[in-house]
């Protein structure tokens, strides 16, 4: 029996205006955080959500969302206006078994990984079935309930590998290149319990280590490069700047910028490639700019941010304003 009921239960794990936290970014370096806009509500309908967990934007600026708990990833326009949904539960080619984190390539195919299934499957941006791989199993190129991926520029997919604590390499057909990271605490290039991968600017492989409660970036041939958070646990020390409580989502802007979704402290925070604190905005409710536990965010091609409001059954975005 799948050990899975750990990472189910958290993740199935101020009305418009200014977000604005101190930041160790230096002066000069703080940014204005703004709502825009949400949509969204617990249901089976078009644009609404059962339990969402992943969030893609292409770069035509279409919105793609992993609605998990109802087996399908839905479409939107960039202001959030439904478009088309695909999929249903399922083991076949073209169905899901709780999608979770997704991401697009160059070309705007999506990538989808399957909680349930312990595959991956791409497709093209209006849903229609490419390729499919994985299969259960702790070997290679096996899965025990994949959970984040990402494409670099020349086609190499990397899959979170949630149970077997590693980020898997492959090839843009699938096939197996590497293993990225090993079960393990603390130390550095071990992995308990991660969630999500990006692809920085430079190549760089970025690791949301959820249960470590920090972010881990690897070489794209596995070489640990840096760290930062850790595990400093829950509570009123788990929610201090540049720490986590449960790093369950990772986006990447082009700067470089690194946002991530703090779950359970309700927050997305903001660092640059290096790890340093930039700011962060978001507290616990349900009115506009709150979060009840994020599980993902993403920034578009205009820099604006778009974060999977879990727990609330909605998808929130923000604009961001740097200082010049």
């Amino acid at each position: 029996m799948k050990r899975k009921l750990k990472y189910l239960l958290p993740l199935i794990v101020i009305a418009v205006g200014i977000f604005l936290l101190k930041s160790e970014a230096g002066a000069g370096e703080i940014p204005k955080v703004r709502f825009l806009l949400e949509w969204g509500a617990y249901g089976t309908g078009n644009g609404e959500f059962n339990q969402p967990i992943g969030i893609a934007v292409d770069k035509e600026g279409y919105v793609y969302v992993s609605d998990s708990g109802n087996n399908r990833i839905q479409k939107f326009s960039n202001d959030g206006k439904f478009i088309l949904s695909w999929g249903e539960k399922g083991s076949k080619e073209g169905q899901l078994d709780i999608p979770m984190h997704i991401n697009v390539d160059g070309e705007n195919n999506l990538y989808v990984t399957e909680y349930g299934n312990d595959r991956v499957q791409k497709f093209t941006s209006d849903g229609k079935f490419l390729l499919i791989f994985g299969r259960t199993g702790e070997g290679r190129g096996e899965f025990d309930a994949p959970s984040g991926v990402a494409v670099d520029k020349g086609g190499s997919i990397y899959v979170v590998d949630f149970y077997n604590h590693r980020v898997q390499k492959f090839s843009a057909e699938g096939t197996f290149l590497l293993q990225i990271g090993e079960p393990g605490q603390v130390i550095n290039g071990k992995l308990h319990y991660p969630t999500d991968v990006n692809v920085g600017l430079e190549g760089n492989v970025y690791v949301a280590d959820a249960y470590n409660n920090r972010i881990q970036v690897f070489s794209s041939q596995g070489a640990f490069v840096r760290k930062w958070g850790g595990a400093l646990g829950r509570g009123d020390k788990g929610d201090l700047n540049g720490w986590f409580n449960v790093a369950t989502g990772i986006g990447i802007d082009t700067e470089g910028r690194v946002y991530v979704a703090d779950f359970d402290n309700h927050r997305i925070q903001i660092f640059d490639r290096k790890g340093n604190f930039i700011t962060s905005f978001g507290t616990r409710g349900s009115g506009s700019g709150e979060f009840e536990r994020p599980t993902d965010v993403t920034v578009d091609k205009h820099g604006n941010i778009i974060v999977v409001d879990w727990g609330n059954n909605r998808i929130q975005k923000f604009s961001i304003e740097w200082e010049k």
